[in-house]
């Protein structure tokens, strides 16, 4: 009897080395779709922070008097505006509670878009105004 040495893969081999190949392959693709969907979202949430920002810092530059160009605080009011990108700027605007509560405005500012998934996304930005300024 004599034994010859087996050369090279049998099919068995070749058969589960595809099947691990293609299992690792899914997985990649997975990773980068679960990638590429995440970065969308922080796109979008970084130009809707700045948006919400661009709003918040307007409210700020307000003037007592009113003069070059800026508004009265009290004519600071709730209110919506929809932006390039489908993004929508909604604010309300609520007077302070405390012993201040007349010179202080309280300023929430929600800046919503659909993602991908068409599921709406929201950033929010609260910051309390008072009525005197470095403007003044």
């Amino acid at each position: 009897m004599t034994s010859k040495k087996q050369m090279g893969f049998s099919l068995i081999e070749v058969m589960i080395a595809f099947l691990l190949f293609g299992v690792g392959m899914l997985g990649m693709v997975k990773l980068q779709t679960f990638m590429e969907h995440k970065s969308e979202h922080a796109a979008r949430s970084l130009e809707a922070l700045y948006l919400a920002e661009s709003k918040l810092e307007h409210f700020r530059k307000r003037s007592v008097s009113g003069a070059n160009g800026t508004i009265l605080f009290g004519s600071i009011s709730s209110g919506s505006e929809a932006k390039s990108g489908g993004y929508t700027l909604t604010w309300s605007v609520s007077q302070a509670t405390g012993t201040v509560s007349s010179a202080v405005k309280v300023i929430t500012i929600d800046s919503t878009w659909q993602d991908r998934l068409n599921t709406t996304q929201k950033v929010t930005l609260q910051t309390m105004l008072s009525k005197y300024n470095e403007f003044d």
